[in-house]
């Protein structure tokens, strides 16, 4: 039985991107390329939103513990 690498080595990495480059095509007409870069560059605004958004959710409740406990 073969076993997936563990998540976060290099070797889980490798697998993942070797995925994504297997989807390459020798024609220059493909749009696999730029849909790869494309959608690597839309995960990383997605990914950035999301943490803004933690951060405003962690600073309102920060605001609503200190209020609640009168700390300033």
């Amino acid at each position: 039985m073969i076993h997936p690498p563990q998540y976060g080595t290099v070797e889980y990495y490798t697998e993942m991107f070797s995925d994504i480059l297997a989807d390459l095509e020798p024609s220059r007409e493909s749009k696999t390329p730029d849909n790869i870069y494309k959608g690597f560059l839309l995960a990383i605004d997605s990914w950035f939103e999301y943490h803004e958004e933690q951060t405003n959710v962690y600073r309102e409740f920060r605001e609503r513990v200190r209020n609640t406990l009168g700390v300033l």
